[in-house]
C-alpha cells in the first residue's frame, strides 16, 4: 500500500533511522545522493544522446543543510561516472552548515573539486547549463523564501525557460513539503522537470501547487523498512494513503463477476436528476455507473428527458415526474425508492421549485431508510448547503457527498482559497462533524471516510478537466460500490481512482485536449482490466 508523507514527518523518519534503528545519518544520505545521480545520469544520456558525457555541463545550486550535502555527494559521483563539466554553487551562511554538508564538503575538495560561495546572484554567470540539479532546501524550508535565496529561485526558473533541464532533490525549492504551498510570495517555486523524493513521496507534492510545479516523480529507496511509519507516533495528516485499490480483497472484486450473478447481484441503482436542457448530467452518470458494474439503473426525471435518456442509454428505465405536489411526487417515487438499493442525486437536477420539491420528498423517503446508499451531487449539494434542514436528512454514514472546491465552499464557512489552501482538513472535519463521507474534487482529489480516514488520489489525468467528469464520478462511485458490496470506506479510494484511471485512458490517441467525459466513462470498463489481466491462480 502507498503512501504519502508529511515533509514534518519525513524528518522524524529519519531520526527514528538513525536513533532507533541505527543507520547512521551519512548512510541514508548516501543512499540519496546514489539516487539522485543515478537519475541525473539516465536523464542527460536520455536527454543529450549526442552529447558524450564530458561534455554535459551540470550546476548543482545547494543550501548548507542536509539538501545540500546531497547535492554535494551527487555531484561527486556524477564526477566519477565520467561527467566533467560539473559546477557547485553554494548560497547560505557558512556558520550555519551541517556536519553532513561539511563532510561532503571536505570529500569534494580532497577529489579537488571547487565549490563556489554564491554572494550574488546573476543568469550571465550561470550561463546556460544543460541541467540543472536545485538542492537548495528540500523538505527543510518552513518559512517564506527572501533575498538572495528567492532571486537564485528565480534564476533557476530562468534558466528552464532558456532550455536547461531542471532536477529538484526531494522537493522543489520554495514549495512547503506539507501541504503545497508556494513559499515564494508573488513569485513560483523552483519549476522542475523532474523530482527525486527520497524514502516516499511527500504530501505537498500532491496538493496545493505540488503537482503544478514538482514535474515527472522518480521516488528513490533508501532503505526503510515497509513498517516504519507505523511505529513512529503520528496524527492523521502525517501518512495518508494514496488507495486502497491494490488491496487484494478489492482486486479480486474487480476482476470479475461472480458466475453465479444475475442483474440485480449487483445493485439497482435510481438517479434523480435530469432537468430541461440539462439531460446530458443524468446520462453521464448512468454510463458510468453501468461502466463501473452497476447492474440495473433507473431514472426519475422530467417527461421531456425521458426519449433523450432512453434513446442515450436504452439499457436505463425511466419514470417521468413533472407534478409540483408532494403527494403526486411521492407517488411516482415510491416505487422507484422501494426498487433501488443505491441512488444518486443531484446531477443536472435545476434549482427549480419543482426539483426542491423532488429533493425534499426524497430525504423524508432516505430519513426513513438509510441503510441504502447514497451519493449526492451537483445541484443535490446545491440544495444541501442552502437549506440547513436537509443536513439532517440526507447525511450519514451511508452518504457520499462528491462536491468541487466551489460547492464546498457552499457547505462550509470557507473560501474556495482556504479550501485549496488545506483540503485534507476541510474534507476531514466536514465528514466527521456529519458523520458522511466526502469526496473533495479539485486537480488531487481528496476523500475522507465517515470515520475520517483520509486517502490522496494520485491516479489522474488533465483531460479531467471537462464538463461533465463530475457527473462521471458520480456514477463511478455508485458502480463501484455496489462491485464491492457497499463498503464504502474501501469502494471511495478505489473509486476515485478508477475514475482517474479511467481518464487517462480515454485520452490515449486523442488527447487531454480532445478528450470529453463520455470518453472517460467509456474507459471505466478498460480500468477494471487493469485487474482482470491479472488472472487467478487455481
Amino acid at each position: 500500500m502507498s503512501v504519502l508523507v508529511s515533509g514534518a514527518f519525513a524528518k522524524r523518519i529519519d531520526r527514528y533511522a538513525i536513533e532507533e534503528l541505527g543507520i547512521p545519518s551519512l548512510e541514508l544520505m548516501a543512499r540519496a545522493a546514489e539516487g539522485l545521480a543515478a537519475e541525473t545520469e539516465r536523464l542527460a544520456d536520455k536527454h543529450f544522446p549526442d552529447k558524450k558525457r564530458q561534455d554535459v555541463s551540470i550546476l548543482f545550486l545547494c543550501g548548507t543543510g542536509n539538501n545540500g550535502a546531497d547535492g554535494l555527494n551527487a555531484a561527486h559521483i556524477l564526477s566519477g561516472h565520467g561527467f566533467r563539466e560539473i559546477r557547485i554553487g553554494v548560497l547560505g551562511d557558512r556558520r550555519r552548515c551541517t556536519e553532513e554538508f561539511r563532510f561532503h564538503e571536505r570529500a569534494l575538495e580532497e577529489a579537488g573539486m571547487a565549490l563556489t560561495w554564491i554572494d550574488s546572484v546573476s543568469g550571465d554567470e550561470a550561463g546556460t547549463p544543460d541541467i540543472v540539479v536545485d538542492a537548495l532546501f528540500g523538505i527543510g524550508l518552513s518559512r517564506p523564501v527572501e533575498g538572495r535565496f528567492l532571486e537564485l529561485i528565480g534564476l533557476i526558473n530562468e534558466l528552464r525557460d532558456r532550455g536547461s533541464l531542471i532536477i529538484s532533490a526531494d522537493v522543489p525549492s520554495g514549495l512547503d513539503s506539507d501541504l503545497g504551498h508556494n513559499m515564494c510570495g508573488a513569485s513560483m517555486p523552483v519549476r522542475a522537470h523532474e523530482t527525486v523524493t527520497f524514502g516516499f513521496d511527500k504530501t505537498g507534492l500532491w496538493l496545493g501547487m505540488g503537482p503544478s510545479v514538482r514535474g515527472e516523480l522518480c521516488q528513490v529507496d533508501i532503505g526503510y523498512e515497509p513498517d516504519i511509519c507505523s511505529r513512529i507516533p503520528h496524527d492523521i495528516y502525517d501518512v495518508i494513503e494514496t488507495t486502497d485499490i491494490e488491496q487484494e480483497d478489492i482486486k479480486y472484486k474487480l476482476r470479475k463477476r461472480g458466475p453465479n450473478a444475475n442483474k440485480s447481484t449487483y445493485g439497482k441503482l435510481l438517479i434523480i436528476g435530469g432537468s430541461r436542457g440539462m439531460a446530458g448530467a443524468a446520462y453521464l452518470s448512468g454510463l458510468a455507473a453501468y461502466r463501473s458494474g452497476m447492474g440495473m439503473v433507473r431514472y426519475l426525471g422530467p417527461e421531456c428527458n425521458r426519449s433523450i435518456l432512453q434513446t442515450l442509454l436504452p439499457e436505463a428505465m425511466y419514470d417521468s415526474c413533472d407534478e409540483v405536489s408532494r403527494e403526486s411526487i411521492l407517488k411516482v417515487m415510491r416505487p422507484a425508492f422501494d426498487w433501488a438499493d443505491h441512488f444518486v442525486l443531484g446531477p443536472g437536477l435545476s434549482r427549480s421549485k419543482e426539483a426542491e420539491l423532488m429533493v425534499r420528498t426524497f430525504a423524508e423517503l432516505w430519513s426513513e431508510a438509510q441503510k441504502k446508499l447514497l451519493v449526492l451531487d451537483a445541484d443535490g449539494l446545491n440544495f444541501l448547503a442552502a437549506h440547513e434542514e436537509l443536513s439532517g436528512m440526507l447525511l450519514g454514514p451511508r452518504t457520499v457527498i462528491t462536491p468541487h472546491v466551489g460547492e464546498m465552499a457552499r457547505l462550509v464557512p470557507e473560501s474556495i482559497a482556504d479550501i485549496k489552501a488545506d483540503p485534507l482538513r476541510i474534507a476531514r472535519d466536514y465528514a466527521l462533524t456529519h458523520h458522511v463521507n466526502v469526496i473533495l474534487k479539485d486537480a488531487v482529489t481528496v476523500t475522507a471516510d465517515a470515520e475520517g480516514k483520509l486517502h490522496i488520489n494520485t491516479e489522474g489525468s488533465a483531460a479531467l478537466s471537462k464538463a461533465g467528469s463530475g457527473d462521471v464520478l458520480t456514477g463511478a462511485v455508485a458502480g463501484v460500490c455496489a462491485v464491492l458490496g457497499d463498503d464504502i470506506s474501501k469502494a471511495l479510494p478505489a473509486a476515485v481512482c478508477l475514475h482517474g484511471l479511467a481518464g487517462r485512458l480515454g485520452a490515449e490517441g486523442i488527447s487531454e485536449h480532445g478528450s470529453l467525459a463520455r470518453d472517460t466513462a467509456d474507459a471505466l470498463p478498460r480500468a477494471f482490466l487493469t485487474f482482470q489481466e491479472e488472472s487467478l491462480v487455481i
